[in-house]
């Protein structure tokens, strides 16, 4: 039978039980999708439910074939490689018949399992992971290598989907060119939940869930996002037609009303006048005024259509999530020195030998834009530690020329967590009047009363937001701005908002990220490479 994974008007509800989604209907024969959606949408609930690892609140599943999830999971410290793939009891069992001590459990146990280490070698192997042995703990690897480890143990079931959550989140480069290649080479069927979008360039469809299901767009995220654009111009196009349209409307039922007073004044002076019974008087009153009324029930009726019209055509449109705003006075002069090291490296504490193959020598002149890059571990860190003056190098010489430098990272911890927006952005730009701090917010898409939110009740999207717009609304706005994974945790549509505000600085930009769409759209021209010893 042909394996198919089927999902029938599912729903899931949340603990309070309001809907989280409702109305999913999904149908994966061997085929790539790419599940997007805003952050809290559901997208890795989803996974869930067709994995069998949840039960829907509503709907039907249908899996006919094997199904493997790799979700997104942080073992303990302390647990081996073997238990993080669940084979610790088959290779416990496979010891002991190999020793002589099988019991009859282990036999069964290990029944299609007796080349298990065969398979789990030949899969470390091809994920260029064949250096790691089973009895290792989860501490002594990368993030890297442990994701690679998990898609190992996937594949060493050899399912006939494959289910992958945000698999390359937090890897370096190096690290998601293995899941990249095991995308675009998958034969069977995969959904795969990811922000990073040079992965979902690889998948067939790209299917977008929301609170009212899923749409399906037939094509990588390059078509979903032309398609999408094409959605939203005709859904302005739509909007604007209807607006004219209730425009004229209301134009025709006021000309329409005030012909209708005038008719009636006329005809009431004209029955005063005549010489006519007050009985047949009162009945061509009564007469034109109920011929008065259908006309301007009609005008209404035709007024509240298109009224409800707007509203629709209005719904249909999506949000833009563009951040326009001015910010030519963040222009840095190009001959501005801001940052220069010569033949710095070091050592710390615990190490034998200095971090870097090379001492770095670079300089950050005017308004350049950097790509700081290496693996993880590579000392991309302790680069913007130095350039921040939270450390110091071992050796050569650091010279920091500008007292103007912003740090936005992970956690953005330009945020007072405890205070609201406005006051954040007040206690960057005392100078500024609380009208015009809150336009800028407005610019920065924290429209209304938004700004009075507290900082640690806001998304992940919404924090990288906010910290844009304290640091480059300051009174004192960063010459050169240093963004530290910027992308990570971040969905889609979030990732859109700190592109566009981020293309219009005018400053110097050192930039650490492995989202090479994010960094090719915010015009980052030039590199620095960093290589540990351990690179080599």
């Amino acid at each position: 039978m042909t394996p198919q994974l089927c999902a029938i008007d599912l729903g899931y509800d949340l603990p309070d039980k309001s809907p989280l989604f409702s109305s999913v209907n999904l149908s994966l024969g061997y085929s790539c999708i790419g599940l997007v959606g805003a952050n809290g949408s559901g997208k890795s609930t989803l996974l869930e439910l067709l994995a069998g690892k949840r039960d829907p609140a509503r709907g039907v599943i249908t899996r006919l074939g094997m199904i493997v999830l790799v979700g997104q999971y942080f073992p303990a410290s302390g647990a081996t490689l073997a238990q993080v793939l669940g084979v610790s009891a088959q290779l416990n069992a496979l010891e002991r018949v190999e020793r002589g001590d099988g019991t009859e459990a282990d036999f069964g146990m290990l029944e299609g399992w007796w080349d298990l280490p065969e398979r789990i070698e030949k899969e470390f192997t091809r994920l260029g992971i064949g250096h790691l042995s089973l009895n290792q703990q989860v501490s002594s690897v990368s993030g890297g290598e442990l994701t690679r480890v998990r898609l190992a143990g996937a594949l060493t079931i050899d399912p006939d989907f494959l289910l992958l959550d945000e698999p390359t989140n937090h890897l370096d480069l190096h690290a998601r060119r293995f899941v990249y290649d095991l995308v675009a080479s998958w034969r069977r069927g995969l959904i795969v939940v990811s922000h990073d979008r040079a992965l979902l360039d690889l998948v067939e469809s790209i299917a977008e869930l929301d609170a009212h299901g899923l749409t399906t767009y037939g094509g990588n995220f390059d078509f979903f996002t032309e398609r999408r654009e094409v959605e939203r111009q005709a859904a302005e196009n739509s909007l604007q037609s209807a607006q004219l349209r209730l425009k004229a409307a209301k134009y025709a039922a006021q000309r329409e009303r005030e012909r209708r007073q005038k008719r009636q004044f006329a005809a009431a002076r004209n029955l005063a006048n005549a010489n006519i019974a007050p009985i047949l008087a009162g009945a061509r009153q009564r007469s034109a005024q109920v011929s008065s009324g259908r006309s301007a029930t009609r005008h209404l009726v035709k007024v509240e259509s298109l009224r409800n019209e707007v509203s629709e055509a209005g719904a249909r449109i999506r949000e833009d999530h563009r951040i326009i705003i001015d910010l030519s006075h963040t222009r840095v002069s190009a001959d501005r020195n801001l940052v220069k090291l010569s033949g710095v490296n070091h050592t710390y504490a615990n190490g034998s030998k200095p971090l870097w193959n090379e001492p770095l020598n670079f300089e950050i002149t005017g308004p350049e834009r950097i790509h700081l890059r290496g693996r993880n571990g590579a000392g991309k860190s302790t680069v913007i530690n130095f350039i921040c003056g939270r450390l110091q190098p071992s050796e050569g010489d650091l010279q920091i020329k500008s007292h103007r430098i912003g740090l936005l990272d992970q956690d953005v911890t330009v945020l007072d967590a405890g205070a609201t927006l406005l006051e954040n952005l007040q206690r960057r730009a005392p100078s500024r009047p609380v009208h015009e701090l809150r336009t800028l917010l407005g610019r920065f898409l924290f429209t209304q009363d938004a700004g009075l939110k507290p900082a640690r009740v806001l998304s992940g999207g919404e924090r990288m937001r906010a910290g844009l717009a304290c640091l480059l609304c300051a009174d004192s706005t960063p010459e050169l701005l240093i963004l530290d994974e910027p992308t990570n945790n971040l969905d889609l549509a979030s990732i859109e908002e700190l592109t566009s505000a981020l293309r219009e600085f005018r400053g110097a930009l050192l930039v650490v990220s492995h989202d090479i769409k994010f960094v090719e759209d915010i015009g980052l021209r030039s590199d620095i490479e960093l290589f540990a010893h351990r690179d080599r």
